[in-house]
């Protein structure tokens, strides 16, 4: 046990009450985590003109030494946020939500600024997918969505855009979507082809017509007359 100082109040000396500190004899900080936490609050409070002044003087070097931390830390970080998942999840959550517009308007401005860029880095994400035809499964009931795209995880991303955003263009998986949540989805490829359209396209009807024959409940709304004839054509 450890008295704090600054509160009065005793403590375990353990890392849930005190940061640790190897260069003091306990290892631990002087002070207890609510209260180091508290002066920092303070200080930024008192100090954010200055703070701010030095951040944007110093960004390369802060970046490098971020970047130094992460790669000599990467255990402990590891651990942490294994350990702290919900913790973590709750404080960038509330972040977020206490941060929408600036956080809206720095995406914005950012993207406004790198347009080419991210142009560029698509198109190379886009060129190193492989084309084939998907499922999307939920895990709950079972049910199945097929699909093909040229576009590969990418195309797993836009559906999850869609879902979230609640706006998917196949209502029934929406709904499924927004009852059983995210984590009941999984994407995988069934199999890859020629980045060929009229190919992918017609894999993806044979799929769906040998789901149905087998009994598999599906998202896919009915074949159309024109995938129908496709299909016959095939044969």
């Amino acid at each position: 046990m450890k008295k704090c100082p600054k509160c009065g109040i005793e403590k375990p000396l353990t890392p849930e009450y005190y940061h640790r500190r190897s260069s003091r004899p306990t290892g631990f900080q002087y002070h207890c985590k609510v209260c180091c936490t508290k002066t920092q609050a303070e200080h930024y409070q008192n100090n954010k003109e200055k703070i701010a002044e030095y951040r944007q003087n110093n960004k390369e070097k802060l970046l490098k030494y971020a970047a130094e931390y992460r790669q000599n830390n990467k255990e402990k970080i590891a651990e942490y946020r294994k350990n702290n998942k919900e913790k973590t999840a709750k404080r960038n959550a509330e972040y977020r939500q206490n941060n929408r517009e600036k956080l809206l308007k720095t995406q914005a401005e950012y993207y406004q600024n790198n347009k080419e860029k991210f142009a560029e880095h698509y198109q190379n994400k886009k060129a190193e997918q492989p084309a084939c035809v998907y499922q999307i499964v939920n895990s709950v009931n079972n049910k199945i969505y097929i699909g093909e795209t040229t576009r590969g995880e990418l195309r797993w991303k836009e559906h999850l855009k869609d879902l979230r955003g609640k706006y998917h263009g196949n209502h029934k998986l929406q709904a499924d979507f927004d009852k059983f949540g995210e984590e009941a989805f999984t994407w995988s490829i069934i199999e890859e082809y020629p980045k060929d359209k009229d190919t992918l396209l017609l894999e993806e009807i044979k799929t769906i017509d040998k789901l149905l024959k087998e009994g598999k409940e599906l998202y896919n709304l009915s074949l159309t007359i024109d995938q129908l004839k496709l299909l016959m054509e095939s044969k």
